[in-house]
């Protein structure tokens, strides 16, 4: 068994050797080159969309999740089979093609950027093997969130979210004595007082970047610490609703503010506030999830003291 192990160490080698770091430096300038239209649309769409300012976000997260799981990170494996190899090869071929195709046949760039994130687990299976792609694989998926959508999928799913705040909205505020309000689509049509108004939700209020922040805070809490699969998917499935509850209240917010004749409170510095609020909501909310998940179930202790004493008294 002792000659066993030592050779399967004797077959093992430490990741960080000369070799594998310059290749590692050389696949990254050469994706670097080859993505650089890519990464720079990103880019740009991070910075003029205020809907995908978080992109800047999501690479740094996936470096700290790496980060957070070093002592996971396996130091030395054995040699590297034909099977991740060939893997490897084969995710990068066919992200190569999706490229391709979205390049001279069909341009979208959503699709190149979907082509950038294969890649780069390719080329991890690659050169590094089932270990370390099995180690990294949630931080490279998580680079998917950083990904802008089309831009007519986006306007398609901001539409629904539009129509339910304005439903919601409308509801709440016939709360308010001497007030009619109606929904009319995106619109909430009022009457406070025998003075008619109209509310519009906007697309930039129909929660769609409040959905897409609170998706990528959801996930990165449900795969921050460890968790049953169960509790993941709950944490995850709970990001739409709170995203759409946590919008409902300030578009609701934001309408009284018009209603009693604040508009000044419903624009500019302060609407921005109201909605950077809306994440602290969003936190608390996440957190009483996990607190509840964390004490849902709690673990019997094994240890049954009646047998232990039992045995003693009959070793006595």
């Amino acid at each position: 068994m002792g000659q066993n192990v030592s050779n399967q160490l004797s077959r093992s080698r430490s990741w960080w050797t000369p070799a594998l770091a310059l290749q590692i430096a050389l696949l990254a300038i050469v994706l670097g080159m080859h993505y650089r239209y890519v990464i720079g649309t990103m880019a740009t769409v991070w910075r003029t969309n205020g809907d995908w300012s978080h992109g800047y976000i999501i690479p740094l997260f996936s470096l700290y999740y790496l980060y957070m799981r070093r002592d996971r990170m396996p130091a030395a494996i054995p040699d590297r089979g034909h099977t991740s190899r060939v893997a490897g090869a084969v995710i990068i071929l066919g992200a190569f093609a999706v490229y391709s195709f979205s390049t001279f046949i069909n341009p979208i760039d959503y699709l190149k950027s979907l082509s950038l994130v294969a890649t780069i687990m390719g080329v991890v299976l690659m050169t590094c093997g089932w270990p370390m792609a099995r180690w990294s694989w949630f931080a490279v998926a998580f680079l998917l969130f950083a990904v802008p959508l089309p831009q007519p999928v986006y306007v398609q799913m901001t539409m629904p979210l539009r129509f339910i705040a304005a439903d919601v909205s409308s509801a709440l505020l016939n709360f308010i004595p001497d007030m009619e309000a109606q929904p009319r689509g995106a619109l909430v049509e009022y009457m406070y007082q025998a003075k008619p108004g109209t509310l519009d939700i906007e697309q930039a209020c129909s929660g769609i970047r409040l959905m897409m922040t609170m998706m990528a805070l959801g996930v990165a809490m449900a795969f921050v610490s460890e968790r049953p699969v169960w509790q993941r998917l709950t944490m995850i499935l709970c990001c739409v609703p709170i995203a759409i509850f946590c919008n409902i209240v300030r578009v609701t917010t934001t309408g009284f503010f018009v209603v009693f004749g604040r508009d000044d409170l419903a624009r500019g510095f302060w609407h921005t506030m109201l909605g950077m609020s809306m994440l602290f909501i969003a936190f608390g909310l996440y957190g009483a999830i996990s607190y509840v998940l964390n004490n849902l179930v709690v673990e019997a202790d094994t240890q049954d003291d009646e047998p232990i004493q039992l045995v003693q008294g009959m070793t006595q």
